[in-house]
């Protein structure tokens, strides 16, 4: 069975494209998550591919060190939450594709 190569390259999404697989990104902060919390709730984590690398208290710090230690290649900068908050969106194009009545 072949193992499928993750990206590390800095994304460049399209209009249209669908969003990035973010799942191990996110298994890694969820795999930190109790101890983020309990030591940096509030600030941003800098996840690269399976790793946590720190918690940072604003975006461009995290950010700043992420392409300092790897230039630009894929990582995310995640909020320290104690649980995963809906996301709000409040405005909806009730044309677009995407969007279908629910009666």
């Amino acid at each position: 069975m072949k193992t499928e190569e993750i990206k590390d390259e800095w994304p460049h999404l399209e209009e249209n494209d669908p969003p990035l697989d973010l799942t191990r990104e996110n298994a890694a902060f969820e795999r930190e998550r109790a101890r983020l919390v309990r030591d940096h709730l509030g600030h941003l984590a800098l996840i690269h591919g399976d790793d946590v690398i720190g918690a940072y208290a604003t975006f461009d710090e995290a950010f700043t060190e992420g392409v300092r230690r790897f230039g630009y290649v894929r990582f995310i900068c995640r909020p320290i939450t104690e649980k995963d908050e809906p996301e709000f969106v409040p405005y909806i194009d009730i044309n677009h594709p995407s969007v279908r009545r629910i009666d």
